[in-house]
């Protein structure tokens, strides 16, 4: 058994830990207030060491979900909770707190997830299952749910549908059944489903016309859908506008790829600048930084005042980018939008490249050249003229 500051560490005591300093998070509305806080509890902790360690992944988890740490803070955070681990003689699979240990490496695959790092995150999810013994964090349906995003990150969606399956019908946690939900809809899409997630849809939105985010993010995959089903991007567009409900952040990035993915540049000026955009307060493109920095380049590539060779080291940035991005969606829609302007612009040999990424990475969601169903003139072009 583990010990520390007098206390014989139990399952039910790290509970009753982590369900304090949830109330204890509870004012607090934003990453800005809490991460502040949890580095001073942090280092408030010190002769309470099982305190010290849920303040920390809880910081941890934290980040995971809304940033605000430097890698340098991350690193510190893991290398502490490693040793007070280590402090407490706590083994994988054998010890009654070896739970612990797969949390940590939970939090460690969510984080190269976030990262666009699915491989390493695998590696991480192996490790869950290898040192949490007979109980894994998160139960088996959280570990499914893990998988899924990890494959469908690798491009295999029909994979990530099987895993999604497995997770909601082990019951997951109400906190992710939305989630689950609507990745498993987004997996339906790329691998060319599409009836299924249209019968999916259906089931849902009779089940519950309540949850108003729930319901705009079925009827944005429809959407998507309809876009794949005619090449058009027309009825998408139409949701554009600030008096819409999708005139918020992440719609907006999304939908300005959209414009620039397609052969045609009649929406190119459907959205403002993305400057004019930023300064929007109720508009936070923070929580995509990835994403949103994607755009930011792309759109000054479509500068012409801009010297072509200084566009081109925009282009170099966005394809760095590209691969830190957590979604394959985003990542096929940067790469075609980014085809598309090296096309423009004559870039013949690049653009055959790229076209080759988005290809070979298409073949594996949906077994078609063009998970997107917007890019079926590529496949007849003739690269050398």
């Amino acid at each position: 058994m583990s010990k520390a500051s007098g206390r014989i560490w139990k399952r039910d005591m790290i509970e009753q830990i982590k369900a304090r300093i949830r109330l204890e998070l509870a004012p607090f509305q934003s990453s800005l207030d809490r991460i502040p806080y949890l580095l001073n509890q942090i280092a408030q902790t010190e002769e309470q060491e099982p305190d010290r360690l849920i303040y920390i992944m809880t910081l941890l988890n934290t980040h995971v979900r809304e940033g605000g740490l430097t890698d340098h803070q991350v690193k510190e955070l893991f290398q502490l909770a490693d040793a007070l681990l280590t402090l407490q003689n706590i083994k994988p699979k054998s010890s009654s707190m070896a739970f612990l240990l797969g949390e940590l490496h939970m939090l460690k695959a969510q984080l190269h997830m976030n990262d666009g790092e699915p491989l390493l995150a695998c590696i991480e999810q192996q490790l869950v299952e290898h040192v949490s013994g007979s109980e894994p964090s998160g139960g088996n349906s959280f570990q499914s749910l893990s998988l899924a995003r990890m494959s469908l990150r690798l491009g295999e969606a029909n994979l990530a549908v099987t895993y999604l399956d497995r997770a909601l019908e082990s019951g997951v946690d109400p906190g992710f059944m939305n989630y689950a939900q609507l990745m498993k809809l987004r997996s339906l899409r790329l691998s060319h489903r599409l009836d299924e997630a249209d019968q999916m849809s259906a089931d849902l939105l009779q089940k519950d016309q309540s949850n108003v985010r729930l319901k705009r993010e079925i009827q944005w995959e429809a959407l998507c859908r309809e876009v794949c089903r005619s090449g058009s991007i027309e009825r998408l567009m139409e949701g554009m506008n600030p008096r819409r409900d999708y005139y918020q952040a992440s719609y907006i990035l999304e939908s300005f790829f959209w414009i620039r993915a397609v052969s045609v540049l009649q929406w190119m000026d459907h959205l403002p600048k993305l400057k004019s955009l930023g300064q929007k307060k109720t508009l936070n493109f923070n929580t995509s930084s990835a994403y949103h920095r994607c755009a930011v380049h792309m759109e000054r590539a479509y500068d012409k005042d801009i010297p072509l060779a200084h566009r081109l080291m925009l282009v170099k940035k966005i394809l760095q980018a590209v691969h830190t991005l957590p979604d394959i969606d985003k990542v096929l829609l940067v790469h075609l939008a980014l085809l598309r302007w090296l096309i423009r612009c004559q870039c013949r040999e690049m653009a055959r490249f790229v076209y080759s990424e988005y290809a070979i990475l298409s073949l594996r969601l949906s077994g078609t050249t063009d998970a997107l169903g917007i890019a079926s003139d590529l496949g007849q072009k003739s690269w050398n003229k």
